[in-house]
């Protein structure tokens, strides 16, 4: 699944919507702020998908406290689904969203599910990963022989391509006066096995032209390299802080947007219980999510949020409102 189509997917303009399968493996407020994370990579985050996010900002769009914060990105952390770094004077707290395992976490279908694996017998449990791992890439359609060949003539289409790729880079290199070695050789090879040769293109290049900017970098082949070996990149801040002022910007509107639907759930929540009750009914059926109820049973801040637009379309049409 591409990583477009996640943000599609957990992003809403209006609304803060949140993926049911999400909200089952991980809970309702990581499933929250995961979204909202989300949401922020898709205004802020740097080629490479570093983003700057502060707790305060957190705070404002979630509600959720500073230490509840700390304790869901840690949790995220530790799922491999969030990546922090800390980086510059004062100290920013940069995040990194690995799409790739959420799609593993969550959107995969496994059908070993670990809700029987105690009744495993280890006899068994080898049998059903050894054929699990011999049919996971056969599930396109039933003819594995089929489906084996043209798996087959994809790697044999990268092998041929190889070379090709590798001549690109190294007229690349020319171009930008880096020396070519052997260590370099070896760690494209390395990158082309999962990268596209015109992603690996267009990252050295996004690297060049941040380095060629930087005053203080006096020998940008060098600095390349050394990031090229390490693993690391450079973070071009200003396009950054560029991004942070026009999502600041986005959320100033929103904030005017919030401040409208709190004046609605002031008068939603004057009305009497049971009319509550009714119009909470109602927007739940227009969802046609029943989830919902649990959300609310569970966290009334979150489920409140998600509603909170349909909230005030309701008290408008009852004339309990001005437009």
């Amino acid at each position: 699944m591409l990583e477009k189509t996640f943000k599609q997917l957990l992003m809403s303009s209006n609304y803060y919507t949140l993926n049911k399968q999400i909200v089952k493996t991980l809970g309702i407020e990581p499933a929250f702020l995961l979204t909202i994370l989300i949401e922020a990579s898709d205004g802020l985050a740097d080629d490479e998908g570093w983003f700057y996010q502060t707790i305060e900002t957190l705070e404002d769009l979630t509600g959720l406290s500073r230490h509840k914060q700390n304790k869901i990105i840690q949790d995220l952390i530790e799922a491999s689904i969030l990546i922090q770094e800390n980086r510059g004077t004062p100290c920013r707290r940069f995040f990194k969203i690995s799409f790739q395992e959420i799609e593993n976490l969550v959107f995969k279908k496994t059908e070993t599910s670990l809700l029987k694996i105690d009744k495993l017998d280890c006899k068994k449990l080898t049998n059903y990963s050894v054929k699990k791992s011999q049919t996971s890439l056969l599930k396109i359609d039933n003819n594995k022989e089929h489906n084996i060949n043209n798996i087959n003539k994809e790697l044999n289409h990268k092998e041929e391509k190889a070379p090709d790729d590798l001549k690109k880079i190294k007229e690349w290199f020319k171009k930008n006066e880096i020396d070519f070695s052997k260590k370099h050789e070896d760690k494209i090879i390395e990158l082309l096995k999962n990268n596209s040769i015109d992603y690996i293109l267009n990252l050295f290049q996004g690297q060049i032209d941040i380095l060629k900017n930087k005053k203080d970098v006096k020998n940008i082949a060098a600095v390349f390299s050394a990031h090229l070996f390490k693993g690391t990149c450079e973070v071009n801040l200003q396009a950054i802080e560029q991004k942070e002022l026009e999502q600041e910007k986005i959320k100033k509107e929103q904030r005017k947007e919030y401040k409208g639907n709190d004046k609605a759930m002031e008068v939603f929540k004057s009305l009497p219980t049971e009319q509550q009750l009714k119009i909470e009914d109602e927007i739940i059926e227009e969802f046609k999510n029943p989830a919902l109820r649990e959300i609310k049973k569970n966290t009334e801040v979150v489920f409140y949020l998600m509603i909170s637009q349909k909230i005030k379309e309701k008290i408008t049409e009852l004339g309990l409102l001005s437009a």
